[in-house]
């Protein structure tokens, strides 16, 4: 593990918001972060964007897809990366998600590397899910879904702990100043608060959008890091991989969050059969 990560896991000395010049959900978002945290040009720049910086905030815009951060060196460091994205979906959900990414099979169509995943940090991005859903009150709420995601997609390999911020899923939505304005917002008030001090858990079980993840984090005092979903629970279970969602999701006592209804009662079984064998403790919901 990194010595920078040897830190209390909910602490954050030093974060670095990145985007993506390519995409238009990150752009706009990085506008917004700008403005609400009040950043400034330091006279340098990176991948030819001036680097903006106030505090202990930076912000960074690279030249390839988000997803491929791997493929840049980054000559600056940081406690955390929060990546500003867009979140695209066939069916067109709008919505604005959050989530930590990794490659749970054994693939790496998007970025990364097979059965990796990045190291996340779960008291923050469970408490910007928090904060988002309680300040995006609005007429039309209910035509944007506001969700945690499940681990998936690249970057893999950096030693920083990173997660995505996203709204989806068309251009309109990606260029819509308000949701940009509320990501901003949620980030803010995300970040410069002190994270709650409480248990944190990788996720088993359910959909895409882990519905029944998203849903536990809005009434109870916990946080998520990485979430494993139903599809991805192959009939043998990778247990080194499943085991290194835990280190990397920077848990000292390993703790397991199960959507069982979300699980076949085969899965189900091997899970607990894996969760018995490292002695994980696990709740189920």
């Amino acid at each position: 593990m990194p010595s920078t990560l040897t830190r209390k896991c909910n602490q954050v000395l030093k974060i670095n918001f990145i985007a993506s010049t390519t995409d238009p959900a990150g752009v706009n978002i990085a506008q917004k972060v700008s403005e609400e945290f009040q950043l400034e040009e330091t006279g340098e720049e990176f991948c030819g964007k001036a680097v903006l910086e106030k505090g202990d905030f930076r912000l960074l815009q690279i030249n390839v897809e988000s997803i491929f951060l791997d493929q840049i060196a980054l000559p600056y460091e940081s406690d955390l990366i929060i990546m500003l994205t867009k979140h695209q979906s066939e069916k067109k959900v709008n919505s604005l998600t959050v989530h930590p990414t990794g490659n749970l099979q054994n693939e790496a169509i998007l970025g990364g590397k097979p059965k990796h995943v990045s190291y996340t940090n779960p008291w923050y991005m469970s408490e910007y899910y928090r904060n988002l859903t309680e300040l995006y009150q609005t007429p039309e709420k209910d035509s944007i879904m506001l969700s945690m995601e499940v681990t998936h997609h690249g970057p893999t390999e950096n030693n920083r702990p990173l997660f995505f911020v996203e709204i989806g899923s068309d251009e309109e939505r990606w260029n819509n100043k308000f949701l940009g304005e509320m990501v901003a917002r949620a980030l803010f008030k995300t970040l410069t608060e002190e994270p709650k001090k409480v248990d944190a858990f990788v996720g088993f079980g359910g959909g895409h959008y882990a519905t029944a993840f998203s849903n536990y984090l809005k009434k109870e005092r916990i946080a998520i890091g990485h979430i494993v979903p139903k599809y991805a629970l192959l009939e043998n279970l990778d247990e080194q991989l499943l085991l290194s969602l835990f280190e990397r999701s920077l848990l000292n006592k390993p703790k397991a969050l199960v959507d069982k209804k979300g699980l076949s009662s085969k899965q189900y079984r091997s899970l607990q059969d894996f969760f018995d064998r490292y002695s994980i403790e696990a709740l189920k919901i």
